[in-house]
């Protein structure tokens, strides 16, 4: 790759500057020709008489110019293309061009033909056209055409220019016919010719003067147009001026299609852009009201191209030789046949405008029209541009053989129908192909045991139909086919593209849900309110953008449809109210949060873990492994308690002692438990208590409250149980034991209190109380500290056994 780069840099860099150039400058322009030899440049731009000099360094040219105006120096830099370049002259003035494939004359204008006032006549107005465009040295070509006489100073090349220019401003306000001027043969004994001719819709007049000389080369008469002097010129444009309010009409006025000649101009001149798809106006010089909306910028494209395809063999006109009176109030009719006729009607517009267009009768005629004339050769070849691929395809056809083009239905010709037929035959084996091709890559031929259809029918039938249609949707664009068969087909299609990519994109919108939802599950992470509000908006976004398609491709309004759905929500939402508000309370539920996929919650009388949770309702797994749903509305009303996001778990409960446990034992118990909680590394040392809460109907009791450093369940009734053992040994060690609610009938003697084990309980009470150490009502600080995480948990002699550090160290 970068080897290719490389090379391509390096010929960008060795590009020759040799060949014809087409060039712009501010407020003018020139056809050049230039030659490289070595890295020394030389050119020419006859149109003002210029010469050039430079030399090349790299993709540099720089040197000098001289013309009729001056001279002076340039520096052109070549595209990386080598198709243009880039420069400036002068005073920082630009200079811009285009590389051109014809020769220099071809490109300026061809051969100039001065055999009869006709000839001189139409060469000037086609270089007048041309100069038009900015290319003002179209002029200086054809100045031999003209007779400067009236001019007794010289004259430079540029002074020409100007006159001729001012002159065909002057011809190009009147409107006439050329071939109306005499010919060359009626005026054999003339040396001078007149002709008067007028502005259409003012019969303003004007004199064109004709004067024949013969050619000193070949002997040959020859007529040139005389160039009236200047002031002459001026009051005539002036006056031919009124109309537009005495303002010239810029260069681009006549895309407003004013008049008869803004619109066969504009046509004319718009076909290349509209052959390269930017046919926007194009399309607007045509009355296309009575073609399918559908199919309307397909058909007017088509239709088009017919129809400048009958103008190039009837002969595309001069555009003096149309009408350019706006307030003309008849249709102009420029070409007529037994099967149709070619016009141009004023049309009123919606906002009360009138525009020129080419009648919908010119254009339900237009095929026929092409048809009657094709075998007509062209009136000018020069001027005919590239053909569409229909087109191209069509000629193609008619070499192998003139029969295929003749008509085998309603205006489908028998090629036509071959080409359909192999669609289908060609299409079906590829859409197999591409589906195969699609759904590897994107594992859609994987079964799901969630989804009650198969992957055939979610995934592969669709892509197949997408497929067949979008063939057949290229396929109608190249085969030209008549509205009568063109607008059926382009029904069906549409109507499968828009159900089978419907069906299609529904489908992969639960795909993508699923690989969500696994992706989720891998980190550990859902969102499931988030996922399923996405894909429910997704999908109803699928079926709205289907339904719309489907009403463009049926020619149905936007605004129709829209307001349907308008209409038909209104009626949901009063029907359906319910509904509505489980959707508003997965909203709710989105942008609060209180639970997620997965926890455990105490909802009401229900106690479960959340398992799904939708924009209608939300479903738990209870205890019970069934499954409970709530709708939204009634859920978010709910006092919901997430137990899964307790960070810890309280641990409550109370010991009741025999009411033969003494004062100190009682103190002993308290202070052992008290030491159990600070010492249990699962216990959270505070609000961690032991307290003696009372006496009860059986029992001496002691509350027990503490925090477990935990939020799992399993794991907390592990911890429970680990101090609840604890407390057995606590309670036996102290000598006391627990209280029984009941009668109990004893038939032996009673063992009573265990005397020696009192007597120490009591015996280590009165050392803390000679040494003003009970803790009670607390242990002081420091012991609080030594004490705290020591005792061993999980318990010595278990799996997961690890003794605790000594807290001294």
């Amino acid at each position: 790759m970068l080897f290719i780069l490389l090379s391509d840099s390096t010929a960008a860099e060795n590009a020759s500057w040799t060949g014809v150039w087409d060039t712009q400058w501010r407020n003018g322009g020139a056809v050049m020709e230039l030659r490289q030899e070595g890295d020394r440049v030389e050119g020419f731009y006859p149109g003002f008489e210029g010469v050039m000099q430079g030399r090349v360094d790299g993709k540099q040219l720089s040197g000098t110019w001289t013309d009729a105006a001056g001279q002076g120096v340039f520096t052109f830099v070549m595209s990386p293309d080598r198709q243009s370049f880039m420069g400036r002259f002068g005073t920082g003035e630009w200079w811009t061009g285009m590389r051109t494939e014809t020769d220099i004359a071809d490109t300026l204008f061809g051969r100039l033909d001065l055999s009869s006032p006709q000839a001189t006549l139409r060469s000037f107005l086609q270089a007048g056209a041309r100069a038009g465009e900015g290319r003002s040295d179209r002029l200086g070509i054809v100045v031999p055409l003209l007779d400067f006489s009236a001019f007794e100073e010289s004259l430079t090349a540029y002074d020409r220019i100007d006159l001729a220019r001012l002159l065909f401003q002057v011809i190009d306000r009147l409107t006439f016919r050329v071939w109306e001027l005499q010919r060359d043969e009626d005026l054999a004994d003339e040396v001078e010719y007149a002709a008067n001719l007028t502005q259409a819709g003012t019969n303003l007049a004007y004199t064109l003067r004709f004067r024949a000389s013969s050619d000193s080369d070949s002997g040959e008469r020859t007529w040139r147009l005389v160039v009236p002097p200047e002031a002459e010129m001026r009051a005539a444009l002036e006056e031919l001026l009124v109309r537009h309010d005495g303002v010239l009409p810029h260069a681009r006025e006549h895309h407003a299609l004013q008049s008869p000649r803004d619109t066969m101009r504009t046509f004319v001149e718009q076909w290349d852009n509209a052959r390269n798809g930017n046919g926007e106006l194009f399309l607007k010089t045509m009355d296309l009201s009575q073609i399918a909306e559908a199919v309307r910028q397909e058909e007017g494209a088509l239709l088009g191209e017919y129809l400048i395809e009958v103008l190039h063999r009837i002969g595309l006109p001069l555009r003096q030789e149309i009408p350019d009176d706006p307030n003309r109030r008849g249709p102009y009719v420029h070409f007529v046949h037994p099967v149709g006729v070619v016009e141009i009607h004023p049309i009123e517009q919606e906002d009360g405008s009138t525009r020129w267009q080419f009648s919908a009768e010119t254009m339900a005629s237009a095929r026929q029209l092409f048809m009657a004339l094709e075998d007509m050769p062209l009136a000018d070849t020069s001027r005919r541009g590239a053909s569409t691929p229909f087109f191209e395809i069509r000629n193609q056809v008619r070499s192998v053989h003139r029969d295929l083009l003749n008509e085998a239905g309603p205006g489908v010709e028998l090629w036509q129908w071959f080409a359909l037929i192999l669609w289908l035959l060609v299409s079906i084996p590829i859409s197999w192909l591409l589906t195969g091709m699609v759904a590897k890559p994107f594992q859609l031929d994987e079964s799901d045991e969630n989804r009650v259809l198969s992957p055939k029918v979610r995934f592969f039938w669709p892509l197949r139909l997408i497929f067949i249609a979008g063939i057949g949707m290229l396929a109608l664009k190249m085969l030209g086919l008549p509205q009568s068969v063109d607008i059926p087909l382009r029904v069906v299609i549409g109507v499968t593209l828009s159900i089978a990519g419907g069906w299609l994109a529904y489908h992969l919108v639960d795909k993508i849900s699923d690989v969500l939802e696994a992706h989720s599950q891998r980190y550990r992470y859902r969102d499931e309110i988030l996922r399923s509000l996405a894909i429910s908006i997704v999908k109803l976004a699928v079926i709205i953008g289907a339904v719309l398609f489907l009403a463009e491709i049926l020619s149905l309004p936007y605004q129709g449809v829209i307001a349907g759905l308008g209409i038909g929500g209104l009626a949901v939402a009063l029907a359906a109210r319910s509904t509505l508000e489980n959707l508003i309370g997965g909203l709710t539920l989105f942008a609060d949060k209180p639970v997620e996929v997965g926890d455990l919650c105490q909802l009401g009388e229900h106690l479960g873990v959340i398992e799904g949770i939708g924009l209608r309702s939300v479903k738990v797994r209870s205890l019970a492994r069934t499954v409970v749903t709530i709708p939204n509305a009634e859920f978010v009303n709910l006092n919901i308690e997430n137990l899964s996001r307790r960070d810890r778990m309280l641990l409550r409960t109370t010991v009741g002692l025999r009411y033969e446990t003494s004062p100190d034992q009682l103190r002993w118990v308290l202070t052992e438990i008290r030491q159990l909680l600070l010492q249990h590394p699962m216990v959270t040392p505070e609000p961690a208590r032991a307290r003696f809460l009372g006496f009860g109907d059986h029992s001496v009791d002691i509350e027990i409250f503490a925090y477990i450093k935990t939020n799992d369940f399993n794991e907390f009734l592990g911890v429970q149980e680990d101090i609840f053992l604890r407390l057995i040994e606590i309670v036996e060690e102290s000598g006391t034991g627990f209280a029984f609610p009941s009668m109990v009938n004893y038939l032996a003697s009673d063992g009573g209190v265990d005397d020696e084990r009192a007597e120490r309980a009591e015996a280590i009470m009165r050392e803390l109380r000679e040494g003003n150490e009970l803790p009670f009502p607390n242990f002081d600080v420091q012991t609080r500290k030594k004490m705290r995480d020591t005792l061993d948990y999980p318990p010595e002699g278990s799996v997961d056994f690890e003794p605790q550090n000594d807290a001294s160290a």
